[in-house]
């Protein structure tokens, strides 16, 4: 954005472009709890960046981009904008659409989702599913607001295995409901086009499916890479409320928590690197910073680096001093007595 909004003289120095052959790489975490504390960093970082491009956004008429550019910029912003309402919401967002598809598909009668099991099964199906969704968000919102990823490691990983089955349950419900909408037999899918235009039920569910899981595939084909698609896209889906419960309740839950969050950084630095605090001849307080100044100097850094690159680091294993277990295990049991006082109570 702070090239976007440059004034005139500026923003001519600079060309942003799309670059397809452009790679990254990021070290992938290996456990949940560094998984959970790398995507809390990620989420805050995002968050704040959309609510500061949202808020400044009248700053792109103060820029020095043509007129047209201006105009398709503030599309982009009123875009961004609703987007950042439905991130901002998307904890009821998840649990309205499990609501609604879970509810839908269980109502007594013939077409119950899980009459399969047992007649009018989809009732209790339904209920102890409801209970245990709300149940884990809770559990989810106790455990953020006060223990470390690495604390509560085995909560994490039974709420996500749990609100994976979740999804199973309302994925289930949707696949039923569309099967429902469609006809059974090969006559009557022999005019798609008129039996789209005549079932309104399946209109929506072909704009619901198009707009959603479509969107992944068509954006995948059109890069030309759609390949994790067929590898990775069950686990995404089983993984999905995670996603939405978990990572964002920690991450709102933790927004003071400006440490690194993976590499065994999840305290305070101490160390500023580089940086030293110094006094001048004055007394007064300074920072001293050590650049490199000379040209062959800033090259035999980047060489260096670009060499240490081509080499990968062995594998670190988080380790933790006695005194973190200690807390650890003190915010751990804190987080047990008061789930279990609560959930004796409900």
């Amino acid at each position: 954005m702070k090239l976007v909004i440059s004034p005139s003289p500026d923003v001519t120095r600079f060309s942003l472009k799309y670059v397809k052959s452009a790679k990254a790489a990021t070290d992938v975490p290996a456990t949940v709890p560094e998984f959970i504390s790398q995507r809390r960093r990620w989420l805050n970082g995002s968050l704040f960046a959309s609510i500061h491009a949202t808020v400044f956004f009248f700053r792109i008429w103060t820029s020095g981009q043509n007129f047209f550019r201006k105009i398709v910029l503030q599309i982009e912003f009123i875009y961004n904008a609703i987007q950042l309402l439905f991130t901002w919401t998307s904890l009821a967002n998840f649990y309205l659409a499990f609501f609604f598809l879970v509810n839908s598909a269980t109502q007594p009668g013939h077409n119950n989702a899980f009459n399969f099991l047992n007649k009018n099964a989809g009732a209790y199906v339904f209920d102890v599913f409801r209970d245990l969704y709300i149940c884990l968000l809770f559990v989810v919102l106790v455990c953020s607001l006060g223990n470390r990823p690495q604390g509560s490691r085995w909560t994490y990983l039974t709420a996500i295995i749990l609100f994976g089955i979740c999804n199973i349950i309302t994925m289930w419900c949707a696949g039923y409901t569309v099967y429902l909408a469609v006809p059974h037999d090969a006559a009557g899918w022999k005019n798609i086009g008129e039996l789209v235009q005549q079932n309104k039920t399946l209109q929506d569910i072909v704009i619901a499916l198009l707009a959603t899981y479509g969107l992944y595939f068509i954006s995948s084909f059109m890069h030309f890479e759609p390949w994790h698609m067929f590898t990775s896209f069950a686990q995404y889906m089983f993984l999905l409320p995670s996603y939405v419960n978990i990572l964002m309740m920690y991450a709102m839950c933790n927004l003071h928590d400006v440490t690194w969050g993976t590499k065994g950084d999840n305290g305070a630095a101490k160390d500023l690197g580089g940086a030293k605090k110094v006094k001048s001849e004055d007394g007064k307080e300074m920072l001293e910073v050590e650049l490199p100044t000379a040209r062959e100097d800033v090259d035999q850094l980047w060489v260096a680096a670009r060499n240490s690159l081509k080499i990968k680091p062995p594998p670190e294993k988080e380790t933790r001093d006695t005194a973190t277990k200690q807390a650890d295990h003190d915010r751990n049991s804190r987080t047990n007595v008061v789930l279990a006082w609560v959930g004796s109570n409900m």
